[in-house]
């Protein structure tokens, strides 16, 4: 008697708030409403409370309305602070004679109206439920129970914001009602009332292990029912459910004569059509059913009979079946036909690990392409065993003239057939022994193109061997956009990946004549950053997640950023939402690069690099024209010629348009030069004053080795030496994160190799003939671009006062005259 116990003690706990609080516009005590909740709450193992009361004597009269205002039962012990019952309002309807008759003969409730209730149920893995609220009842024969004043005969509900969640934490399963509405007016006979009952749930769910088996489902209930509430019997008369829009006749009752509950439901399809049965599918998908002509056979059935209590649950069997059915739309060309389907729904009076799900003789097929399939799931909840398999052709051209595909384009044709049966043990302990997995498919001219892909994926040809091992990729060519290729290699645990969201491993060998790698990282669309990118913009990408994949490459030639490369050779690895590269070897900007590093995107689009590079003998002027790296440190490039080499290490950020956020960037490395020359520098034509012009127009720069620090991208360039313009020069300097220059060069300049006026001056000068090299110092400093230019001749004039300090008396007497002379010949 337990469940009757607490269905009873629930609606008696509304009740007795409602009756009680009748008193109060004669005695307008609050202590009262404070007495009310504290005896409910003595005598129930929860807390129940209620924000306001409101009393009428016009909306119902001749009857008084009370209504209680948020209502709640809140949980105690474990379940405390869970909320098992919250209702916005609960109203009902007193006559005035009861109320003047409530001292002597007590109180009958019989209309009950609720909004915006929230109930949450909840069975625990330990075995407890949060609505078991009920005290033991210890009834005496020194102390019998006192009857209550107040008796429950409803034949008036009217309920609307209904939403219930329902969970079980032993067998996972979740089942939800959601924006939910009831209304039942009834005549009442003794006990028994006679209900017109209307009821529906605007989404119906079910869960199991986290997954939706059943969602985005309506339900409509219109029936005859008769309530028994001193048998707690409950017997439907003329009644239809509504599935989504499918009607399903019901007939039986149900009891609840104790501690358990006894069901004997049947329910059928009226109709006997395919068309009928797709009334079926949920509202979000019946437009996909418009203009739609159907033929065929096919109907809904079943039965819920038994007893329920504890983890004990009745009889259950359904069935589903369609025969010789076809699907046509309208405006489209293609046939569906010869569809045939028996599924079944059993299980035993028991636990729900008796539940078997069989579909049989599922077959369908367009044109003279057929597929078929079976499948059958028995011990759901404790071990779930499958066994199915699937056979069959399917020409996508066909498929896409027959069903409307709305924004997915496919085309081609895939033939073959696949065999699975095992248990989830085996797949959670990789046992593969004990799953037998078979299958193969072969693609003929296949292409797949979707809203989240920007370019289709086309595979010409290609073949599919699958075991419980693995799944073998068999000379699969296809292309991407631009790109094209050949794929052979193995995936392995993919049964886990399907079932348990493991890592999906693979090991690939890649052949390409070409790889378009701006197309490729732009193949996943994201449709915010499309709308603010131009359509040749890279932007930052994400690697997924549970993959390990490898993928040894050859590549002819491919395409990044501006760059044309080829002879690619190396290993690509996919693992951890990482892309790696280890030794990546290929030919670019007329020499040869080999790369190790990797590319990992974060949840602010600022993805992490870090790369080891080794370049041998770039051209210059075509690397300052594809890689930006260069245009930021070594803007001179631009009108540089000659071939550089360089080893470095680097890590960092980049934004999300892949552009380096220099601040981010460390490392360190160096460079050399092969032939350098510098054609028509602005920067060099400002020191032509001192040396000669014919030397500085295009710059010939001895091979050199530079050693550099990268530190939040502050670039710093330890002294090295060289020859400029042949003239002996020591180079150091700093390029900051803001792209100003610091730069030292400090020349010995070639005495014949100076400027005109500089020669000639020093010419009157006594000891500068013994002057072989003269120090002059260039300072570069401002932006890297455009710097200003600045002459220290600080040594020179040192150097030079020197000289003229060794010579003799009569040396500077004949040097001054030398220069009167000259005075002379410029004042006459």
């Amino acid at each position: 008697m337990k469940t009757k116990r607490i269905f009873i003690a629930l609606i008696l706990i509304i009740a007795v708030l409602l009756a009680a609080v009748i008193i109060l516009p004669v005695l307008f005590k609050d202590e009262l409403v404070q007495r009310v909740k504290s005896e409910i709450n003595n005598n129930v193992n929860a807390n129940v409370d209620f924000a306001d009361l409101n009393i009428s004597l016009f909306r119902s009269f001749p009857n008084v309305q009370i209504e209680l205002e948020a209502l709640s039962i809140t949980g105690k012990e474990q379940f405390q602070g869970d909320t098992l019952l919250a209702i916005g309002s609960v109203a009902t309807d007193i006559s005035l004679s009861d109320l003047f008759k409530m001292k002597s003969n007590g109180m009958q409730i019989s209309s009950l109206y609720v909004t915006a209730a929230q109930i949450n149920l909840l069975s625990t893995a330990d075995g407890f439920s949060n609505w078991d609220i009920t005290l033991p009842v210890e009834a005496t024969k020194d102390q019998p129970q006192e009857e209550s004043s107040f008796s429950v005969s409803l034949n008036d509900i009217q309920i609307t914001g209904l939403n219930l969640n329902y969970e079980d934490e032993i067998s996972t399963a979740v089942v939800r009602l959601k924006d939910s509405k009831m209304s039942a007016t009834g005549l009442l006979k003794g006990t028994v009332t006679t209900f017109d009952f209307d009821a529906e749930v605007g989404e119906f769910v079910v869960e199991y292990d986290s997954v939706q088996y059943i969602a985005n489902t309506t339900l409509k209930a219109k029936s005859q029912l008769e309530a028994d509430y001193e048998k707690m019997s409950f017997i439907l008369g003329e009644s239809t459910l509504y599935l989504n829009e499918l009607p399903l006749d019901l007939g039986g009752k149900i009891e609840m004569p104790s501690d358990s509950i006894y069901f004997d439901i049947q329910f059928k399809q009226p109709g006997s059509d395919f068309e009928s049965l797709l009334a079926m599918i949920p509202k979000d998908y019946q437009s996909y059913l418009e203009g739609v002509n159907t033929s065929g056979d096919a109907g809904f059935e079943g039965s819920v009979k038994g007893w329920y209590y504890e983890d004990n649950y009745p009889q259950i069997n359904s069935h589903l079946f369609i025969k010789n059915a076809s699907l046509q739309y309208a405006d489209l060309p293609e046939k569906i036909q010869q569809i045939n389907l028996e599924t079944t729904i059993d299980k035993p009076q028991g636990d729900l690990n008796l539940l078997t799900v069989l579909i049989e003789n599922a077959h369908a097929q367009i044109r003279d392409n057929p597929v078929s399939m079976n499948l059958s799931l028995k011990n759901l909840i404790e071990d779930a065993a499958f066994d199915g398999n699937f056979n069959g052709k399917i020409n996508f051209n066909n498929l896409s003239n027959a069903i409307p595909m709305d924004s997915i384009e496919l085309k081609g044709v895939m033939e073959g057939k696949l065999a699975l049966k095992g248990k989830m043990s085996a797949v959670e302990k990789n046992d593969f022994a004990q799953i037998a997995s078979s299958g193969n498919f072969n693609f003929s001219n296949f292409s797949v193109l979707t809203p989240q892909i920007s370019q289709p994926v086309a595979v010409q040809s290609g073949a599919v061997v699958i075991n419980s091992r693995t799944i073998q990729l068999k000379s699969f060519k296809g292309n991407i956009g631009q790109s094209d290729f050949v794929v052979n290699g193995d995936i392995t645990n993919y049964l886990q990946y399907l079932f348990n969201d493991q890592e999906l491993k693979g090991n690939f060998k890649l052949n390409s004549n070409l790889m378009n790698l701006n197309e490729l990282a732009n193949l996943m669309v994201d449709e915010a950053q499309t709308e603010a990118a131009a359509e040749d913009e890279m932007l930052a990408f994400s690697v997924p997640g549970n993959l390990d994949l490898t993928f040894a490459s050859t590549i002819s030639r491919a395409l990044f950023d501006r760059m044309d490369i080829q002879n690619i050779d190396g290993v690509i690895i996919v693992k951890n939402e990482k892309l790696s590269l280890k030794q990546l070897d290929m030919d670019m900007l007329r020499g040869k690069l080999t790369i190790d590093g990797s590319y990992q995107n974060n949840p602010e689009n600022k993805p992490l690099f870090d790369f080891s590079m080794n370049i041998k003998s770039f051209d210059i002027h075509a690397a300052y024209q594809s890689l930006s790296m260069m245009q930021r440190y070594m803007p001179i490039a631009a009108k540089s010629q000659g071939n550089i080499s360089s080893q470095i290490k680097f890590n960092g950020r980049l934004n999300e348009k892949l552009e380096i956020i220099a601040s981010t960037m460390d490392g360190n490395g160096f460079f050399n030069t092969q032939d350098l020359q510098i054609l028509d520098s602005p920067t060099f034509d400002q020191i032509k004053n001192f040396i000669k012009k014919e030397k500085l127009k295009n710059v010939r720069v001895e091979d050199f080795t530079a050693n550099f620090n990268i530190e939040d991208g502050n670039l710093l360039l330890k002294p090295f030496q060289t020859k400029i313009a042949d003239q002996q020069a020591t180079i150091y300097g700093n390029l900051n994160v803001e792209n100003l220059l610091n730069l030292n060069m400090d020349f010995k300049v070639n005495k014949d190799d100076l400027g005109a006026d500089i020669t000639s001056a020093l010419g009157f000068l006594p000891g500068t003939e013994n002057i072989k090299l003269l120090d002059v110092s260039v300072k570069l400093t401002g932006p890297v671009k455009e710097p200003e230019v600045n002459l220290d001749l600080s040594k020179a004039r040192k150097q030079i006062q020197e000289e003229i300090k060794k010579s003799s008396t009569e040396e500077i007497q004949k040097s001054v005259k030398k220069i009167g002379d000259q005075l002379k010949k410029i004042f006459n």
